[in-house]
C-alpha cells in the first residue's frame, strides 16, 4: 500500500491561515440552517449513503443535523418511502437515542429496539410504523460535529435479514467519513476560489 505525503503539498506560509479558514467555516456553518447545510451532500456522496444504508441492511436512513439556536436534530434527508413527511421532523436534544449519539458522539447499534427505555417513538407514531432496530453514527464536516446519520429497520418493510451486526455499524461509520471528506473538499475548494474559473 503506498502513503501519500500530503505535506508536500502545502505551500508555505498557508498553514498560518488554518485558525482563519476554520473560523471562517464556522461562521459560515453558525449563519446557516439545516436545510441549507443538506445541499452540502451532493449526488455522489447521498448515492454513497443509501449503498450504506443498502449494504448495512437498513431499509432507509435519515441525515439528522443540528440546529444550535433551537437545540434540535433536524430530519434534512431520508432515502425512505416516508421522507416527505419524516423530512423537518425535529427531535430535541436531549430526547432520544439520535440525540444520545449526537451527544456522546459515539456510534450506537441496537436490535429489538422498541424495548428500548431511551427509544422515543414520537417519529414511528407519526409515520405510522415502526422501528426494530437502528444504527446511529456521529456526522462530522467543516472540522465539528453537525450531527447523526442513522439507519433503521422498520417493521413493515421487508428485510433482507433481521437485526444489525457490528460490521453493518463500521459500514455506516465508514460512509460517514467519506461523506464528511467530501464536503470538506468541496468547502475548502470554495473557501480557496479553486475551480472558480475566470
Amino acid at each position: 500500500m503506498s502513503v501519500v505525503h500530503t505535506q508536500l503539498l502545502r505551500l508555505s506560509g498557508l498553514g498560518d491561515s488554518a485558525p482563519e479558514v476554520e473560523r471562517q467555516l464556522e461562521t459560515w456553518i453558525d449563519s446557516s440552517s439545516p436545510a441549507q447545510l443538506i445541499s452540502l451532500i451532493d449526488a455522489g456522496a447521498l448515492g454513497l449513503l443509501k449503498d450504506a444504508f443498502t449494504q448495512a441492511g437498513g431499509c432507509e436512513g435519515t441525515v439528522w443535523l443540528i440546529d444550535h439556536q433551537s437545540r434540535e436534530l433536524v430530519a434534512c434527508y431520508n432515502s425512505g418511502e416516508e421522507a416527505d413527511r419524516l423530512v423537518g421532523f425535529r427531535q430535541p436534544v436531549g430526547q432520544g437515542i439520535i440525540s444520545m449519539v449526537f451527544a456522546q458522539q459515539q456510534p450506537y447499534c441496537e436490535n429489538h429496539i422498541e424495548a428500548s427505555a431511551g427509544h422515543d417513538d414520537t417519529l414511528d407514531r407519526k409515520i405510522a410504523k415502526h422501528t426494530t432496530a437502528m444504527i446511529a453514527v456521529p456526522f462530522y464536516f467543516a472540522f465539528g460535529l453537525r450531527g447523526v446519520i442513522s439507519c433503521v429497520q422498520l417493521a413493515e418493510a421487508p428485510q433482507s435479514r433481521e437485526g444489525f451486526r457490528s460490521a453493518d455499524v463500521e459500514t455506516l461509520a465508514r460512509a460517514a467519513n467519506l461523506v464528511e471528506r467530501l464536503i470538506n473538499g468541496t468547502l475548502l475548494t470554495s473557501l480557496l476560489g479553486l475551480g472558480d474559473g475566470g
